[in-house]
């Protein structure tokens, strides 16, 4: 399965365990420099990886979720709530400032100049949906919930195909 992730989430966290693999999009820079069409190789790794059984953390770049729109694979996108934006910005910034990756501060502004609308467009994107309610979550559970709901949607669909 792909689960597209918005910064701060945790991907990088869950890398290694249960299977999860972070599928990190900043490898695809060479030179200090990235290619238009980087997306297309990252997205068929991503899904490479999941057809091999693995919990791929992919990004939440829209071009990203626009190529992963045609994906075989199971996909779902994992984003906090609106209502966490600025505890959702003191934990990026929190990030930035231990760190001090250039990667981490990218993200961190990105989240200070767009957090809403990144919300949004991620939210309405047409996949499966697991939102983050509260700074005191647990992603590994959260994931387990929502494909445990996705199964069980495909079972009663089959059911009433029968």
């Amino acid at each position: 399965m792909i689960f597209i992730g918005y910064q701060g989430i945790g991907k990088s966290t869950l890398a290694g365990y249960n299977r999860y693999i972070d599928l990190e999009s900043g490898n695809f820079w060479i030179n200090s420099k990235r290619d238009e069409n980087w997306y297309i190789p990252y997205c068929n790794i991503a899904e490479h990886l999941s057809e091999q059984g693995y919990r791929v953390f992919t990004s939440s770049h829209e071009v990203v979720r626009n190529c992963l729109t045609t994906s075989k694979e199971d996909c779902f996108v994992v984003y906090p709530a609106l209502h966490l934006k600025d505890e959702w910005i003191a934990k990026l910034k929190a990030r930035y400032e231990n760190s001090k990756l250039d990667k981490d501060y990218k993200a961190y502004m990105n989240a200070v100049d767009r957090y809403e609308d990144n919300i949004k467009e991620i939210a309405n994107s047409g996949f499966n949906c697991i939102q983050i309610d509260s700074m005191d979550y647990n992603l590994d559970e959260l994931i387990e919930r929502a494909i445990t709901e996705l199964k069980y949607k495909q079972i009663l669909k089959d059911v009433k195909n029968l």
